[in-house]
């Protein structure tokens, strides 16, 4: 008995006849015919019953199938299985982030990947949020680490959601000390952004990541800021408010990307929109190579952690 045996009882049991299993094994009928005389022979029973209908099997028969669909599935299995550890032994595996993320989330968690799988090539795209969901789109990278707010997600693509992240008010240092609008707790200060409508803003351009969920934190307290400065960069927006230039919000750990400069920071309250997800984003129901599926896996480990959106 051998797979191939298996392959030609399974399909003539389900095309309930040799000459269609035999046009769809790429066999002659009679060679089929022969293998299957060949079986009976050395079961000593039959398998099939010949009616005018097709062929009909036997309760050995519905054994046999039985059984050769069970083996097959497993041999299947297991060839599944070492596929995808001999593509673990090459391969490459492109995953695009928005570029200053890269600084802080891949030093943390690419070494360890490479350690355990150092024979998978890694590309690193370093792209703006909106253009990695049109490379994801396109297939053009495997997967995306990005931000993405919870009312910005495209319904086309699957987050995975691996954190979760708040904004928080920058001002110069000592700007806002005897602010009567200022409440400390636990450590921390907290302002509400409606006192503070008659500043000046320090913003970033209009199509970052960062200035949509800026304009959706201004939105959700139903003013417009006072705009005296727009910057592509966040780094420099955090610097011209630490100079005094005017306040800005960034999400926390950005703060620390590039030290120097003194600055004061502080919690929003009155809001439910300060916060962004760190997300991995990929193509639903498509192909995934076995490398991206464990890197993405692995991604997830680092994280392990139940975020409510």
């Amino acid at each position: 008995m051998n797979d191939r045996e298996l392959i030609y009882i399974k399909t003539i049991a389900e095309m309930k006849s040799i000459s269609k299993a035999a046009e769809k094994l790429f066999i002659s009928q009679p060679s089929l015919s022969q293998t299957l005389q060949k079986i009976e022979t050395e079961l000593g029973t039959s398998l099939f019953i010949r009616e005018a209908r097709g062929m009909k099997l036997t309760f050995a028969g519905e054994q046999y199938y039985l059984m050769a669909k069970e083996i097959l599935n497993i041999y299947n299995d297991f060839k599944s299985e070492i596929t995808h550890i001999n593509e673990l032994k090459s391969g490459r595996v492109v995953i695009g982030i928005a570029r200053f993320m890269g600084m802080n989330v891949l030093p943390k968690v690419l070494p360890q990947l490479n350690k355990k799988y150092p024979n998978i090539e890694i590309k690193i795209r370093g792209e703006s949020t909106l253009a990695l969901e049109k490379l994801v789109l396109s297939g053009d990278i495997d997967f995306a680490l990005t931000h993405a707010h919870k009312k910005d997600m495209n319904p086309q693509i699957d987050y995975d959601v691996l954190d979760k992240e708040y904004f928080v008010l920058v001002s110069q240092k000592d700007y806002l000390k005897n602010s009567p609008h200022v409440v400390e707790k636990d450590g921390k200060r907290y302002v509400d952004l409606n006192d503070f409508k008659d500043e000046k803003f320090v913003l970033l351009e209009h199509g970052k990541g960062i200035r949509k969920v800026q304009d959706m934190i201004f939105d959700s307290y139903g003013f417009s800021p006072h705009i005296v400065v727009t910057t592509k960069n966040f780094e420099t927006a955090k610097r011209l408010a630490g100079c005094g230039m005017g306040l800005t919000l960034t999400p926390r750990s950005y703060l620390h990307f590039i030290k120097g400069g003194e600055f004061d920071i502080y919690e929003l309250v009155g809001t439910s929109e300060n916060s962004w997800l760190l997300t991995i984003l990929s193509m639903p129901n498509t192909y995934k190579s076995q490398a991206s599926q464990v890197f993405i896996n692995e991604i997830k480990k680092h994280f392990n952690k139940e975020i409510k959106i």
